[in-house]
């Protein structure tokens, strides 16, 4: 059975062409939800793009965006109220955020209380703050929480797959011995595919809307199921009906 392809975490303002690759992905047919890292670009993104059955904006606040301020953590929340996807949005305790920790706990718990109220998707992002998230997770219970690209502890994993959590992979991700261990312990019906586009490569080659079908054999070959694409087409349309 045919079924189209899924990308739920991809960086369409990232790229020099993205009218064109707007046009590509709604010709593909490829379902795709485009990640911002503040309220500005996620305006932006909608003034200049009409929303279509393939291609969803979300918004985000990611902590790595310099730019970021109280002001607009507090656009973020306005829009929040209004907006069916949230990402990227997260924790990060390396040191390439200038947010304070203690300012991310504190806007992450406010993002997860939305998110759990409204029932809406949310992608985030997590670097050396899992611990913390998971408490925030456990507190106020999302059911629609889809931990991107997961750099975590076995036991963080364990943890975040109990809370309910989904998990977004792609292909970069099986290259990684470390990591491709931790993604066959995650539960075939909470894995879901993403490309991170332009921040992955496929075949040496900066990720492209063409290449998510290559995306797919590739993890899907990894994780031995025949059945792959049906499987994360299903999860994702489960995941909307929680």
């Amino acid at each position: 059975m045919m079924v189209k392809l899924v990308d739920t975490h991809f960086h369409l303002d990232y790229y020099r062409n993205h009218r064109q690759l707007y046009k590509i992905i709604n010709e593909l047919e490829q379902y795709t939800l485009c990640m911002t890292s503040s309220p500005g670009i996620y305006m932006s993104c909608r003034k200049l793009y009409q929303e279509t059955e393939y291609i969803k904006f979300a918004l985000g606040f990611h902590p790595c965006e310099r730019s970021l301020s109280s002001k607009d953590f507090s656009d973020f929340i306005i829009l929040a109220n209004q907006a069916s996807y949230i990402g990227e949005v997260g924790m990060d305790f390396s040191s390439d955020t200038y947010i304070s920790k203690s300012l991310q706990i504190g806007y992450f718990k406010k993002i997860v209380e939305i998110c759990a109220k409204r029932n809406i998707l949310m992608s985030v992002h997590l670097r050396k703050s899992e611990n913390e998230a998971i408490e925030i997770i456990k507190e106020y219970r999302p059911k629609k929480c889809i931990i991107h690209w997961f750099t975590g502890s076995v036991s963080q994993l364990n943890q975040l797959i109990s809370l309910g959590c989904y998990f977004s992979i792609n292909a970069n991700m099986i290259q990684n011995r470390n990591a491709s261990k931790k993604i066959l312990k995650i539960p075939k019906d909470k894995i879901l595919v993403e490309s991170d586009g332009p921040f992955t490569k496929i075949n040496g080659k900066r990720f492209l809307p063409e290449y998510l079908q290559e995306e797919y054999l590739k993890i899907g070959k990894y994780l031995n199921l025949d059945d792959f694409s049906f499987c994360i087409y299903n999860n994702f349309i489960n995941l909307f009906e929680i």
